[in-house]
């Protein structure tokens, strides 16, 4: 990065040098010889002069450019030492990146400016041949410094975008954890965030640790640049989330994620999760898609609708994450795979609300629904849910034996299955095969098993979560009862928003 700093002060250098060289000088005899060549060597010299004074004041400028360019390569070489000799973990990995990021930044501007340097000195030195050409063939001097114009503004036009990305370029946004982020954001200008929500919205709006009011601006922005595009993926249910976020209600929504790419993803917030005192996040099952997503939506905002009704004044946000790629149909929802690799998002997520909430630590929840359930139970035996509660329903297990074994203790894990769900049809392997009941009827007859596809039934006994009441739906319609946990009238939905508030004497 010095050396950036040098080929400045060098191309200065030089450029004064061509300049006090190339400056016509009329009291020299040599300069014209007749009347005629004087009055085209006097026009000629108000040219080369000109030009002359404007090289030499950019020498000026790129001599101060230097001067800046290697303050700041001492300082950031200051800052990197300190931060790699005195400062561990993930933080400090974060900053140094970013440092690292700056540098590699100013050091890119480097063969640009070689680039501008060697153009000048060109330029420069066609301007000497074009004087010496002014006694005897002026019209070929013009030429010859007209051409060596156009060729040097070309060359320029190749070797100066770096430069000016460079000077124009906010913030390196960084990759780091949640909390490094919120920090990062906590210490940008408004001028710099502003910069960001309008130049990297796709980057900004999904970026845990990021406050929610900054996420929703540019989602919203990034939602408007694809829905100005007639051919744009998953248009109808692009619509469907503008039309969801201009009806507002009674709690405002958030944008807090948006993609649009594969089978798309969505985040979004019914109430401010920064402020709110008690935060839900509903992760949904097989079909949470794009596509399907205005009916996640719906059932976070029936879930919300709730637990606002019997908050008493306390602030609730019901988050709908459909932040991962979710199967897309019941064979591939056999599979494990889709929901280990929703792990680190969902823990990514749930750390990102914590980093960003302001005030006192909310109580925060995660309900996960059927597979949703599954990408729960998994992160919660992994890396972590940062939830005080965790709500399962309809699951077909969750990759665990125990509650004890979802990272918080037994008393805030709480489960629940309709006795007609259709998820009492998704029996171990091993279950499938005993010849006293084909498990595709128990949903038919209201029967249970606890080994469930992906471990015990977390409403089973043995679990040790605490169960509560749902609707036991109908035996001619388990499909219904395995998606109306969220239904109105049905007790499931008082109980998970007694469960969200904290209200546990309340639940049934």
């Amino acid at each position: 990065m010095r050396g950036t700093g040098s080929a400045l002060r060098d191309l200065a250098d030089d450029l004064r040098s061509a300049c006090r060289d190339g400056r016509a000088d009329p009291a020299d005899p040599d300069w014209a010889t007749s009347v005629e060549l004087q009055a085209q060597a006097g026009a000629w010299d108000g040219y080369l002069g000109g030009l002359a004074d404007r090289l030499e004041d950019t020498g000026d400028r790129l001599t101060r450019a230097a001067d800046g360019y290697t303050g700041t390569a001492a300082e950031l070489d200051r800052q990197l030492a300190a931060l790699r000799s005195g400062w561990t973990g993930p933080a400090a990995t974060a900053a140094t990146g970013l440092v690292d990021g700056l540098c590699a930044e100013l050091d890119a501007a480097y063969p640009s400016l070689r680039g501008i340097e060697q153009a000048l000195i060109e330029h420069a030195d066609a301007l000497r041949r074009a004087r010496l050409l002014v006694d005897t063939a002026p019209a070929d001097a013009v030429a010859l410094a007209r051409s060596s114009d156009a060729a040097t503004a070309a060359r320029l036009r190749m070797s100066c975008p770096v430069v000016p990305a460079l000077l124009r370029r906010g913030p390196v946004v960084p990759d780091a954890g949640p909390d490094a982020v919120a920090r990062w954001w906590q210490e940008l200008s408004p001028a710099q965030r502003r910069w960001l929500l309008e130049e990297r919205p796709a980057a900004i709006g999904n970026l845990d640790g990021v406050p929610a009011d900054a996420r929703d601006l540019a989602n919203r922005a990034r939602l408007a640049r694809l829905l100005a595009d007639p051919g744009a993926r998953h248009r109808s249910a692009l619509l469907a989330i503008q039309a969801r976020l201009d009806a507002g209600g009674a709690d405002r929504p958030y944008l807090l994620g948006l993609s649009a790419d594969g089978t798309g993803r969505a985040i979004l917030a019914i109430g401010d999760p920064d402020t709110a005192d008690h935060v839900v996040t509903y992760v949904p099952g097989v079909g949470a898609t794009l596509d399907q997503g205005l009916d996640e939506i719906g059932r976070a905002d029936r879930l919300a609708t709730a637990a606002r009704r019997a908050a008493g004044g306390r602030s609730t946000s019901v988050i709908a994450w459909l932040g991962y790629d979710a199967p897309g149909s019941l064979p591939a929802a056999t599979r494990i795979d889709p929901a280990v690799r929703a792990v680190p998002l969902l823990h990514r997520f749930q750390a990102g609300l914590r980093a960003t909430h302001l005030g006192a630590p909310s109580h925060n929840t995660v309900v996960g629904l059927s597979y949703g359930s599954t990408v729960v139970g998994l992160t919660g035996h992994g890396p972590g849910l940062r939830a005080d509660d965790v709500v399962l329903i309809g699951s077909p297990g969750v990759g665990v034996a125990h509650a004890t074994d979802l990272g918080l203790g037994a008393a805030h894990v709480w489960a629940s299955t309709a006795r007609h769900d259709a998820i009492n049809a998704a029996a171990d392997p091993r279950v499938l095969l005993r010849p006293d009941l084909n498990p595709l009827l128990r949903p038919l007859l209201g029967e249970h098993t606890d080994r469930l596809w992906f471990g015990p039934s977390p409403a089973g006994h043995a679990f040790g979560a605490h169960v509560f009441t749902s609707a036991p739906g109908s035996g001619l319609d388990p499909v219904h009862a395995h998606l109306g946990y969220f239904d109105a009238g049905n007790p499931a939905l008082a109980d998970m928003a007694d469960i969200a508030l904290g209200d546990y004497a309340e639940v049934r």
